[in-house]
């Protein structure tokens, strides 16, 4: 299968699994919205920070680079130093992660007072600390697959874990939280659910892959003497330590930025239970769900990693550049229906899915930041296999400093208005920076008029005519609020879809 192919199949079963897995987030989301305050759906999102900085630590840049390895040693048919690369890759992160666990629970007090301005989040953080281990060898495994292409896996344990969570944080509600007041732990042990069985089903995948791939190689599997343990650790670690930096640096200052924002409001408001309620609502209801297209760019800058690094070991830049340049036009189509959407319907999905006003308010604002939102993540990963990781480094680095800066100055004056304009400045900011250097590194191809001008104009035909459909359908029939707002969304994504497959800008 040429590479093309496989990235096109392995991105298109990532974003089928990941548009389900979305729609039950958003489920579990809504779901919560209606059952705890917008203070403890707050005090919910204020300890992912602290997850991030961890994981960033423990896994991502230790799953990215067995990721590249994989590619690398699959690509010469090096099986015993492959699967050695991932026994060492689960030890290494699983022994971290066991350390930083351990430190959060027994910390969690002071994590909470000193850190998170929040003393009643530490008995969120000790459920958390059980989440981790779990997380780290889901990790690992999940880069095996990517770097083998197998994208299968990946999709399925997406899926897995979403409904894990959904499930178990549902028959929490009716059972040990049945009559009392719930909290955010309930969110908690759903992520220990989810977490603890997608790592069970990953490493079954794991074993069975490998059990099959010795029997259909028989023989050929043994012509490559397998690398030295101390050799492969220290090439695992050689790659692993530049994106774990990366990643560190990045989720420290997120972390840093998400600490501030419900700080500064109290500024601004006053009143901290307020502030909390408001930062639940932007980072719990409003995020989300202006990232959900992201699960069709998010699948596609997974799969362009390995491809990437292994277009470049064959020192194919002109494929790259192909490759590259598809991509980004991609991520804007879906961008310019994800801004006319939310321009459109913010408002109504706040209101009618959230029954929160000042969400749909966000989902308004926020439908300007789709465009750079959804191709940074691009961008930032054709950089990455390109062996280029202290670039997106840098890029999110500046990116962050300026949405801190927004955070510290014009929050407590302006409130959270302030801080959507460092957002949108920030990711203008941002995807400008990867493009450049992508530019100067491979040169990438982009059309205006076939990239935005007429998406811009199909996406804007769809929007009309979906509005149509949904004020007459709102006059005329006796239909429910949120199957009026489903059935409109879908006219105008089908409207947009039809407009670019007659102009084969799909092609």
């Amino acid at each position: 299968m040429s590479l093309k192919r496989e990235i096109l199949k392995g991105t298109l079963i990532l974003t089928i699994a990941g548009l389900t897995a979305r729609v039950l987030g958003l489920y579990n989301k809504v779901f919560l919205a209606n059952l705890i305050s917008a203070a403890e759906m707050g005090r919910y999102q204020l300890i992912f920070p602290v997850f991030l900085v961890c994981h960033s630590i423990c896994c991502s840049g230790i799953e990215l680079a067995l990721s590249k390895m994989v590619a690398a040693l699959s690509s010469k048919k090096c099986y015993g130093s492959l699967r050695r690369a991932v026994k060492i890759a689960v030890f290494l992160s699983f022994t971290l992660t066991a350390v930083l666990s351990a430190g959060i629970y027994i910390f969690s007090n002071e994590i909470s007072i000193y850190f998170l301005k929040e003393p009643d989040c530490a008995q969120y953080l000790k459920i958390l600390a059980f989440v981790m281990p779990f997380s780290s060898i889901h990790a690992c495994i999940i880069g095996y697959f990517l770097g083998i292409k197998k994208a299968g896996v990946p999709a399925a344990a997406q899926l897995i874990e979403q409904i894990a969570r959904v499930v178990s944080i549902y028959v929490l509600s009716i059972s040990y939280f049945s009559g009392n007041k719930a909290n955010a732990s309930m969110a908690v042990y759903g992520m220990l659910a989810g977490e603890a069985i997608a790592c069970i089903f990953t490493l079954l995948a794991y074993r069975f892959h490998v059990l099959s791939e010795k029997r259909r190689l028989g023989e050929s599997a043994h012509i490559h003497k397998p690398q030295g343990r101390r050799s492969l650790f220290k090439e695992l670690v050689e790659l692993a330590w530049p994106l774990s930096i990366n990643r560190v640096m990045i989720n420290s200052l997120s972390s840093v930025e998400a600490v501030l924002i419900p700080y500064m409001l109290t500024c601004y408001y006053g009143n901290s239970e307020q502030s909390l309620g408001v930062f639940g609502v932007l980072t719990g209801m409003a995020l989300p769900f202006i990232m959900f297209p992201t699960t069709l760019t998010n699948s596609l800058a997974t799969m362009l990693l390995p491809a990437v690094s292994e277009a470049k070991e064959k020192k194919d830049y002109q494929l790259i550049k192909r490759t590259v340049s598809k991509s980004v036009h991609y991520c804007l189509m879906v961008a310019m229906i994800s801004l006319t959407i939310f321009l459109l319907y913010g408002n109504a999905f706040g209101n009618i899915i959230f029954k929160n006003e000042l969400a749909g308010q966000f989902l308004t604002i926020f439908a300007l930041l789709c465009p750079f939102m959804y191709v940074t993540s691009t961008l930032a990963n054709v950089l990455t296999g390109m062996g280029k990781a202290r670039l997106p480094l840098i890029h999110n680095i500046t990116s962050l400093a300026v949405r801190i800066v927004f955070i510290i100055i014009f929050v407590p004056k302006y409130g959270i208005q302030g801080y959507l304009w460092g957002l949108l400045i920030s990711y203008l900011m941002l995807a400008a920076l990867h493009s450049i250097q992508i530019a100067h590194l491979t040169g990438i191809e982009f059309n205006v008029y076939k990239t935005i001008i007429l998406p811009g104009i199909f996406a804007a035909l769809g929007g009309g005519i979906s509005m149509l459909v949904y004020q007459n359908l709102m006059n005329y029939i006796s239909i429910s609020p949120i199957i009026l707002l489903a059935v409109s969304c879908i006219v105008a994504c089908l409207v947009y879809f039809i407009c670019l497959l007659y102009t084969r800008l799909l092609r």
